[in-house]
């Protein structure tokens, strides 16, 4: 499994984000998005610069309580941005009523799932992880990004 890792100050998170989408591969399915990491480590971050670098008019907040939010793009690779938040997901079968399997298989979405770890069996083998770590002046983040689609 190829893995590359980015260390990404706030200041630099928009460059770090148009970087991975030049990177992400184009898809017949949804492409995953596994966003691990410690509370405050810049999940959500990631996600809300994501959607505005996809043209997403919406505010974007974590789904902590709902789970699960779509949001409409205006980019021309990706039509949908799905951001779920795995925390609260004690059993798998819990993803059956958000129509998880089904989503995966939609063209044009990007799919990124926070606390992705607690539904990793349910994840395609072709998901992207992203770890999210504070660095010691919590300024910093360290990302390491591994998969089979990490070419970029």
């Amino acid at each position: 499994m190829k893995e590359k890792i980015f260390t990404v100050s706030e200041s630099e998170l928009s460059a770090f984000v148009f970087k991975c989408l030049s990177w992400l591969p184009k898809s017949e399915k949804a492409v995953v998005l596994a966003l691990s990491g410690e509370l405050g480590a810049g999940k959500t971050t990631f996600v809300k610069t994501l959607a505005r670098e996809l043209g997403v008019n919406e505010v974007v907040t974590s789904p902590t309580f709902t789970l699960m939010k779509s949001y409409e793009t205006s980019n021309e690779n990706w039509t949908h941005l799905i951001h779920m938040d795995a925390y609260r997901i004690e059993d798998l079968t819990e993803l059956k009523p958000l129509r998880f399997e089904e989503l995966l298989t939609k063209p044009g979405v990007l799919f990124c799932i926070e606390w992705a770890n607690k539904i990793a069996p349910a994840l395609p083998p072709d998901t992207i992880w992203m770890q999210f770590e504070n660095t010691a002046d919590d300024v910093v983040r360290t990302v390491r990004i591994s998969g089979e689609a990490v070419n970029g």
